[in-house]
């Protein structure tokens, strides 16, 4: 009869090194510095994103901001209603344009984040870049 070797405990502790590690707040550190980067770009007004528990707001106009959030949120609730209407899935952005304004809403995880640019900003590379 054959006796199991015992592990070493290195070979322990090497199991569980290799457990995924949760790394929420290097995430939220790329986003911000995306957006960051998004907001320098010439044309952008500015952007809203929002998460579970709060919010945070960054406009270059902040007397527009109540507006902008309202607009914010109706865009991404039509583009979620016309999604469960039309039965096409996730959704992974939604763009509306204005006569002189252009919003493109994005989630992301669990963040919902609003840029909003004039209306000759080239928006997907705006979505490529918080991608």
């Amino acid at each position: 009869m054959t006796v199991p070797k015992k592990k070493s405990q290195q070979q322990v502790k090497e199991q569980v090194d290799w457990t995924p590690k949760v790394e929420t707040q290097t995430e939220a550190t790329d986003l911000r510095d995306a957006l960051e980067r998004v907001k320098s770009k010439p044309g952008i007004i500015g952007y809203i994103i929002r998460g579970p528990a709060s919010a945070s707001v960054d406009m270059k106009d902040p007397s527009k901001m109540i507006d902008y959030a309202a607009l914010s949120a109706e865009a991404m609730e039509c583009g979620e209603n016309l999604a469960n209407t039309f039965d096409i899935g996730k959704i992974d952005c939604v763009v509306l344009e204005g006569k002189n304004l252009k919003i493109l809403c994005v989630t992301k995880d669990e963040q919902q984040i609003s840029i909003f640019m004039e209306k000759n900003v080239d928006h997907n590379g705006v979505y490529r870049e918080l991608a």
